[in-house]
């Protein structure tokens, strides 16, 4: 097993109370686990980190989840440019840059892969209580990405398929949502009142649609979108 850092400002090492169970189930699976800080939004970076993974890894690279994204809130017509940006080179950019660098070594293994890009609902609504044009339009931009590389991949004539697929989350309680619920007044209340199930999820909810799209179960998906906000998007 792999990880991959979002961003080099953040967690040159692992959080130990998220790396110690991953160390023990990989310790009784016979597995290894290996954390790489990359720069997601560095070609040079994201280059150096998949070659040290080919290099590291015992099996061929058949999967690949990119997770990268980060958020911000502003009136549109007060949004900086530099924010703008920089959430548009993490959450597609660097996107893009970890699937192709995947994919060109699922190829050069000639190997069938998986690709499962987190995109959002936001990609397909607008969230009420927030300002988060940037957010949203970087989402939708990973929905589209997804379905062009789908396109790309899935049946060239030269190399085993890669299926690309995105899961659209509804509202998480993650570190970088949950300072925005907090701090304004009656948001939590909007959101858990905006799905059919009326509450948020959490981290763990969204790990069986992963293993679904990674695996072969899902052999005859790609190009596709999981959605699971709990029906906000249907009401």
């Amino acid at each position: 097993m792999h990880g991959v850092s979002v961003d080099p400002s953040r967690l040159e090492q692992p959080a130990y109370d998220v790396e110690a169970p991953l160390l023990k189930v990989a310790k009784q699976m016979g597995g290894r686990l290996t954390y790489i800080s990359c720069n997601a939004t560095s070609e040079q970076s994201v280059a150096e980190t998949f070659a040290r993974i080919e290099q590291d890894a015992r099996h061929p690279i058949r999967g690949l989840i990119t997770l990268a994204g980060i958020s911000g809130r502003s009136p549109a017509v007060d949004y900086e440019r530099s924010a703008f940006q920089r959430i548009m080179d993490v959450n597609v950019t660097g996107t893009f840059l970890c699937a192709q660098a995947a994919a060109r070594l699922m190829h050069k293994q000639m190997v069938a892969g998986s690709v499962v890009m987190f995109a959002s609902m936001s990609a397909s609504n607008v969230n009420k209580g927030v300002d988060t044009c940037a957010y949203n339009t970087s989402k939708s931009a990973v929905l589209q990405l997804a379905r062009n590389l789908g396109a790309e991949w899935g049946n060239d004539g030269i190399h085993p398929p890669i299926r690309v697929n995105t899961i659209s989350p509804g509202y998480i309680e993650t570190p970088i949502t949950m300072p925005t619920v907090n701090a304004i007044p009656g948001l939590r209340d909007l959101w858990e009142g905006g799905n059919m199930l009326g509450r948020l999820s959490n981290v763990h909810e969204h790990q069986a649609s992963v293993l679904f799209l990674l695996a072969d179960g899902s052999s005859y998906m790609t190009a596709s979108d999981l959605r699971a906000d709990a029906g906000h998007c249907a009401w």
